[in-house]
């Protein structure tokens, strides 16, 4: 039967989280995904025996709180172990490691230990912080009655005028000096931008989840999460289709009415959701048709976001046996956030600021006793990475060097120790997501393009969605899945309890969450 209620194209967390809302509404749902693993960057990959997680470093509120409620309209919050991490992440300033605490109060302990003629700056931060967080409630609950809601949004006013910042401008708006600011937002890497340029949204709802609502991974790693949602769909009576590259979007009327995958099948549905890049939807996908010629030539305008360079080890020992203990930890080589950026997006990646990961401290299980896994992540762009295959290979293996003599320097004996080292540069991320440019975050999370003024998930197409990194609310997990939920809700008011297949017998929800 090639007749579906909704088809997604692309089994990234956007489209999966897309179809697993859909398929918990009681819709008949199909996804199309060209690689040969759902999830897209929450996936994993095997070298040797050893296990790697793609992406995951963290996430807040898998317990109680916004990440734990996604899985809810999903149906798999019985399906996802959550880890609670000791610390969020720990950071090697002037020479030390320090690990910052979960707790929303220890932490400001320590700030006004490492900064004590900052203190009353600092409480006036964390008020600030807590009324956005109040704002950013009482905008995106869905519990509250309209007049609540409406209360809620008079004291909101911090939240919207966040909204218009950068991350640098918020914090030091309470007259905090440049080495706090630094300091305080040295997560800044995880979302693309340095403080300067980082939409403040970007920044304070995940350390909202971090710090609010605790600090967790996924037991068995991203693809864990991935197969949970994958398995929502199918045992609701959806498909969903690996090794399926979808070439084109059927129009009928001006109207999206299936989709056509490379090998020449045709699948038809009422509504049709992307969660690929807008750049390949308007472009490869709706090649023929005069209105995606021009939303192509719009989203095209907009900024991409950077792409990452990630350097997976597999260790034929505990990483704790080097001394590497913490979670996550930055290794902080360049103490201004500007300059680290720069330095990186020109490929000067020794003189920049990595991010080390050890995911035996975080998930034991991932891995065989005895066998280390750990990743050095920092950003990069595509463009400093040759074309040519002699020359990418060179230089993959001459960063591959410099990377395991710094780590050598930092824990000697490292060197001996390495039995996989993978590589996964921005021309990696290309080739498995075919975003532009490899981008991981979709568009850059600037103030210009994010929040409402992020690109919208409704095109011009009649019944046609955009979802994931790209659309809003934003990218990071929580993002990409938000996107979908959301687009999902809007999609089954939109079709209706009349339109749904007469085949579908699944538990419905009488009242979609908007």
């Amino acid at each position: 039967m090639n007749k579906y209620d909704v088809i997604v194209i692309g089994a990234g967390l956007g489209g999966l989280s897309c179809a697993a809302r859909l398929s918990a509404l009681g819709y008949r749902t199909a996804v199309f995904e060209s690689h040969t693993l759902a999830g897209g960057f929450a996936t994993e990959f095997k070298r040797k025996g050893y296990t790697f997680d793609v992406s995951l470093h963290g996430v807040g509120g898998l317990e109680e709180g916004s990440f734990a409620q996604l899985l809810k309209d999903c149906k798999v919050d019985g399906q996802v172990v959550p880890l609670r991490k000791k610390h969020p992440y720990s950071i090697r300033w002037e020479g030390q490691i320090v690990d910052i605490p979960s707790d929303v109060q220890e932490y400001v302990q320590l700030l006004k230990n490492m900064f004590p003629a900052e203190q009353a700056a600092i409480d006036s931060l964390f008020a600030g912080i807590h009324r956005f967080e109040e704002g950013f409630s009482a905008f995106s609950s869905s519990s509250l009655t309209s007049w609540r809601k409406a209360a809620g949004l008079l004291k909101a006013g911090i939240f919207f005028r966040w909204t218009q910042m950068t991350t640098w401008e918020a914090v030091s708006q309470f007259g905090l000096s440049e080495k706090f600011t630094e300091f305080f937002t040295a997560l800044w890497p995880y979302y693309g931008l340095p403080p300067k340029r980082l939409a403040a949204l970007y920044f304070f709802i995940p350390w909202i989840g971090y710090h609010l609502e605790g600090t967790y991974y996924i037991q068995g790693g991203a693809q864990a999460l991935s197969n949970a949602l994958v398995a929502a769909i199918e045992s609701a009576g959806g498909e969903v289709h690996l090794r399926s590259q979808v070439s084109e979007i059927v129009l009928k009327g001006g109207k999206a009415v299936g989709v056509r995958l490379k090998k020449g099948d045709v699948y038809e549905a009422k509504w049709i959701v992307s969660g690929i890049s807008p750049h390949h939807t308007y472009g490869r996908l709706l090649s023929n048709h005069d209105a995606a010629r021009r939303e192509l030539e719009a989203v095209s305008m907009l900024e991409t976001g950077t792409s990452l360079t990630q350097l997976y080890l597999g260790l034929s020992c505990e990483p704790r046996e080097l001394g590497i203990t913490e979670e996550d930890l930055i290794l902080r080589n360049e103490p201004d956030s500007e300059t680290d950026y720069e330095v990186m997006m020109s490929g000067q990646y020794t003189k920049g600021n990595w991010m080390l990961t050890n995911y035996n401290a975080m998930d034991p299980t991932l891995n065989e006793p005895g066998k280390g896994v750990i990743a050095v992540t920092f950003l990069d762009r595509f463009e400093n990475w040759p074309a040519t295959h002699p020359e990418y290979k060179a230089k993959k293996e001459a960063v591959i060097r410099q990377i395991l003599e710094l780590l050598e320097q930092l824990y000697p004996g490292f060197g001996s120790k390495v039995v996989v080292a993978e590589l996964g540069t921005p021309r990696t991320m290309q080739r498995y997501t075919a975003n532009p440019d490899g981008a991981v975050y979709g568009y850059a999370q600037t103030v210009r393009q994010s929040g409402i003024k992020r690109l919208k998930r409704k095109t011009a197409v009649n019944r046609l969605s955009l979802v994931g990194a790209w659309t809003q609310p934003g990218g990071g997990f929580q993002g990409a899945m938000n996107s979908g939920i959301m687009e999902a809700d809007r999609i089954s008011a939109k079709l209706g309890q009349a339109e749904r297949a007469s085949t579908s017998t699944h538990e419905t929800y009488q009242t979609p969450r908007t």
